[in-house]
């Protein structure tokens, strides 16, 4: 039996269209390796790379031309995956009034144009005679080239990917198993400002709030503040109890991949310690890559909501939309984020209340991505038309938009926390509390530069900070609490241990120097 030769050369006409659709993919996930896993390249990559080679296909079969099929294949994947970055720029620079006060859009002004240029481009393309080898050469050795700076980089930073050790700064937590202690509720309100920065800084009386979680039972920290400015930090000090200062030392000041922080919430030490004491764990996912799924947890609760799409079922989840806002499918995305966004929190809320049915001890914990942006709600609940879908903190500039949505979330959580109170058969120990607040005036994280900002220092290091303990003894906690002392004070409670308490600080750091922290503990006093 003879085999005949492949010739890989008949294939090369595939490359061009599956180089385009790779290099984007790799490209955000270059730019966003400090909030994403490894894993997320896996469905984009697949699915991207299996589309490119059915398209070139396709227009092959069509056009009976190995180097035209090439080029048009080539320029259609380059639209759909630069349309979103294109639409994003002209925004507010391509736009025309209409008579009736309408305007239209740069989406209602390209989509037209694709579907007119397009067609053209296609047909001049089918009648050139020109030779298209040098160019489909030119753009494969470029795209290669691209693609595999890309490629060191991040193998690189997996390579180095940080491990790091979870351990209190005093040693290992005792592992003596105690009896009849309460259920643990711990939730954060993503960046939710502190009482006196929203009356400052945004002109909304949040006094009425406050009242009732104290009326319920709970100790407010009217002075609190956070010990990180970005939740990849805050979470990781929180739930191991202690300050970061071992990352800028192992990995420097500008660290190649900034994942430590994920891999501590991962492997955080409250939810061992917890596990030991014969805790189920429950997490809510919240659409974050660092808690949209808790590896520890022996429940994770997750709303199930994808977007169907030429087959695919694709994950609701920040990552997935956010990409997604950069291709040719941004006005899908935008036309039903805003509902899925709101289905995930909604979720939530609704689902917190049955849990002290659940029998055995819980540790429960839901980071609800809320009052951060996007912004979706207005205050009465209803939802906001055409919402600006963006995950970054410049969207904070919408005072307005972000008071709306705090305002809502305040008329929710409450009868929440009052069913949760009242559900369970001995009363639970709860956390509600930010990781960080606002940042209408530093704006984005990446123009952040020393010397920082008091007043946008204080209103980003501001935080909501409440609990609510069984017998309603607070003398451990004070008026200026941070987050890294919490489960400190609440192991040595009610689990025996002798942790003892840390200094409170403040430490700010920028995009660029992720782990260059910057005390700010006075400024934001």
């Amino acid at each position: 039996m003879t085999f005949k030769k492949i010739d890989i050369k008949s294939f090369a006409y595939l490359l061009p269209a599956i180089l385009i659709s790779i290099y984007p993919i790799l490209s955000f996930y270059a730019s966003n390796m400090s909030e994403l896993s490894f894993k997320f390249l896996e469905k984009p990559l697949a699915y991207s790379v299996i589309l490119s080679i059915i398209l070139t296909l396709t227009a092959y079969i069509l056009t009976k031309n190995k180097q035209k099929s090439a080029i048009i294949a080539s320029v259609a994947v380059f639209i759909f995956f630069s349309y979103g970055h294109l639409s994003k720029y002209l925004n507010t620079r391509l736009f025309i009034p209409m008579p009736n006060g309408a305007v239209l859009g740069p989406d209602k002004i390209m989509i037209p144009m694709i579907l007119v240029l397009f067609p053209l481009f296609v047909y001049k393309t089918l009648k050139s005679t020109r030779n298209l080898k040098p160019y489909i050469k030119f753009l494969n050795i470029t795209l290669i080239l691209l693609i595999t700076y890309l490629g060191i980089k991040i193998i690189v930073s997996e390579k180095y990917t940080p491990q790091y050790s979870t351990t209190t700064s005093k040693g290992a937590l005792n592992t003596q198993t105690t009896h009849n202690t309460p259920d643990i509720y711990f939730i954060i309100l993503d960046g939710y400002a502190r009482s006196d920065v929203l009356e400052s800084v945004y002109n909304y009386d949040n006094s009425k709030f406050i009242e009732n979680l104290k009326e319920m039972g709970f100790f407010v920290a009217e002075e609190a503040r956070g010990n990180y400015a970005h939740t990849n930090l805050s979470l990781p000090s929180t739930m191991n109890m202690t300050y970061l200062d071992e990352l800028p030392k192992k990995y420097g000041i500008k660290p190649e991949v900034k994942t430590a922080g994920l891999t501590m919430v991962h492997n955080n030490l409250v939810a061992k310690k917890l596990k030991e004491e014969g805790y189920t764990t429950i997490n809510f996912a919240s659409g974050w890559e660092g808690t949209d799924k808790n590896y520890q947890a022996d429940i994770n609760f997750n709303k199930k909501m994808t977007l169907k799409m030429t087959g695919f079922n694709i994950a609701t989840n920040e990552t997935n939309m956010v990409f997604l806002q950069t291709t040719l499918l941004s006005p899908l995305v935008e036309e039903v984020w805003g509902d899925l966004l709101r289905g995930k929190m909604l979720y939530i809320f609704e689902k917190l209340p049955d849990l002290p049915y659940l029998d055995n001890n819980k540790f429960v914990f839901a980071h609800v991505m809320a009052p951060h942006p996007p912004y979706v709600f207005e205050a009465d609940g209803s939802e906001v038309k055409n919402p600006k879908l963006e995950m970054v903190d410049e969207v904070y500039q919408d005072r307005l938009g972000y008071i709306n949505q705090l305002n809502y979330i305040n008329l929710q959580i409450i009868p929440v926390l009052e069913k949760v109170i009242e559900n369970s058969k001995k009363p639970p120990i709860i956390i509600l509390q930010s990781d960080h607040g606002p940042a209408s005036i530093l704006k984005h994280p990446s123009t952040w530069s020393e010397p920082y900002d008091p007043e946008g220092v204080n209103e980003r290091m501001s935080i909501l900070y409440a609990v609510y303990l069984p017998d309603k003894d607070y003398d451990d906690f004070n008026q200026t609490m941070t987050p890294v002392n919490t489960f400190r004070i609440i192991f040595n409670k009610y689990f025996n241990e002798n942790l003892e308490p840390l200094p409170d600080r403040s430490y700010i750091s920028n995009y660029e120097s992720m782990y260059k922290f910057v005390d700010v503990t006075k400024m934001s006093e």
